[in-house]
């Protein structure tokens, strides 16, 4: 007689809740780990279906789906088409991986890295958005001005983030977007770092002028602009980690 070797199921019986004031990608990660750790699921142990998970853990789908693409790079969760999303049997990686690079990477080469995205992002979304893609891109920008507004950093800059992410997904390149995805997190990471740096609402005026450049088909206008966004915001981060000169005494004399 065969074993039944038919993955395995389990309900979610334990509580899991999101830790608070992190990246919500990263907050849905250790999320999905405490459910894996709860449920004690095993390699080849299906995980409850994608509604399931998205309206336990209280967030969208697409949060959702990229916090399952970052662990299974990873290696932690395996995802069959047409059959679910199972634990997987990570094995340990030879070199130092693309999330450890990235994590262990100093703000300003963060930044480079951003540089380089969202400039070719600013050439091809403008020629290629949708009206959906503008609609969306608006409702990011306003949750930018309200959370400015409100003084609430992180939220701020989990806003901004978001802007960004729509504005990758206009392109319609799919390389590009998966990119965009994967650098996001750690983008939300460096913005948090000198968040306190940036003016606010200058960001959010730079904003306006990308959305308006993307919703009028101009690229020009949206190159510029989103280089000088990033030339603003490394120039504050330059200023303040550069040593302070040193008082000369025999000045005061």
């Amino acid at each position: 007689m065969l074993e039944d070797r038919r993955p395995v199921t389990r309900s979610v019986t334990q509580p899991v809740t999101l830790p608070v004031r992190r990246p919500l990608v990263d907050q849905v990660i250790a999320s999905l780990g405490e459910l894996i750790e709860h449920e004690n699921l095993t390699p080849g142990d299906r995980l409850p279906t994608e509604s399931q998970l998205a309206s336990r853990l209280g967030v969208g789908r697409s949060t959702l789906r990229e916090a399952i693409r970052v662990l299974s790079h990873e290696g932690r969760l395996e995802t069959r088409q047409g059959s679910g999303t199972y634990v997987g049997a990570p094995t340990p990686p030879a070199r130092e991986s693309l999330d450890d690079l990235l994590t262990n990477a100093h703000v300003a080469e963060v930044f480079e890295v951003r540089r380089a995205l969202e400039v070719l992002i600013a050439q091809l979304a403008p020629l290629r958005r949708t009206e959906q893609h503008v609609a969306r891109l608006w409702e990011a920008l306003r949750q930018c001005r309200e959370y400015a507004a409100a003084g609430d950093v992180t939220a701020f800059v989990a806003a901004d983030s978001r802007f960004h992410q729509v504005s990758a997904e206009a392109t319609g390149n799919v390389v590009l977007v998966e990119l965009y995805a994967v650098l996001r997190r750690y983008l939300e990471n460096a913005g948090l770092a000198i968040a306190g740096l940036v003016e606010l609402q200058r960001a959010n005026d730079l904003h306006e002028v990308l959305l308006g450049a993307i919703a009028d088909a101009d690229p020009s206008t949206a190159v510029a602009v989103t280089r000088q966004h990033l030339d603003d915001t490394v120039t504050l981060f330059e200023a303040a980690r550069s040593p302070k000169p040193t008082p000369d005494p025999a000045a005061d004399r």
